[in-house]
């Protein structure tokens, strides 16, 4: 059949090592943005080598061809990256209890007997205490048409990078305050989206820092 790749069928071998589940780190920054209140994916990754930080990773080019000399990303003359200290951060940290049963991220894909397909990703996450502080943050991230791309490590050591097709959207923020004291006063949001595949999944926990701390300067 002439829309079967000739690499389709290779084998997926059985992995030994003890398949832990839960997620460990979560971050979460804007699809695309103003570059100048905020930056976004879109537009740094566009800056980088070969078009796009997804370009490299799906042309599975390792982390010593990907990053330079100083650890950074090789990136055209005249083009700055600056890591997370610059101080214009595209991907933030949400922290969370890793043991709080609730947070998870799951990626469906449904393929139709006609060809057409979709990826339904979703990230959840408990973030404990309804507290001040947290109020104008998730305020934000839960206004309608903002677009997010997440990033996710897991227990069992794999790192996707969701959302970059068309982006996440907070499809809902719960807040409970509990009835007792056995119970958790807590936020709870959940980022969904619609994309064409699967989460990227980028092969080591080096290239994934990286990315997560790639900043315009």
């Amino acid at each position: 059949m002439g829309c079967t790749p000739a690499s389709a069928l290779q084998g997926i071998t059985y992995d030994c090592d003890v398949p832990t589940g839960g997620i460990k780190r979560i971050f979460v920054g804007y699809l695309s943005a103003d570059g100048t209140n905020a930056f976004g994916f879109a537009e740094n990754d566009a800056a980088l080598t070969d078009g796009s930080v997804l370009d490299l990773i799906n042309a599975e080019i390792t982390p010593d061809t990907l990053l330079g000399s100083a650890g950074t990303y090789a990136v055209p003359t005249g083009t700055t990256i600056a890591g997370t200290g610059s101080g214009a951060n595209v991907f933030f940290e949400l922290e969370f209890n890793r043991k709080d049963g609730f947070s998870n991220f799951t990626d469906v894909k449904t393929v139709n007997a006609d060809g057409s397909v979709e990826a339904v990703p979703s990230v959840v996450v408990e973030i404990p205490k309804m507290s001040f502080d947290k109020h104008p943050e998730l305020l934000r991230m839960t206004k309608g048409n903002v677009e997010l791309v997440a990033g996710i490590e897991t227990a069992a050591g794999t790192y996707h990078i969701v959302g970059c097709d068309f982006g996440l959207y907070a499809g809902t923020l719960d807040g409970a305050s509990g009835t007792g004291r056995t119970e958790k006063n807590r936020w709870q949001l959940t980022l969904t989206g619609s994309e064409s595949e699967i989460a990227v999944n980028v092969e080591t926990l080096a290239s994934f820092n990286s990315i997560m701390s790639v900043a315009l300067a």
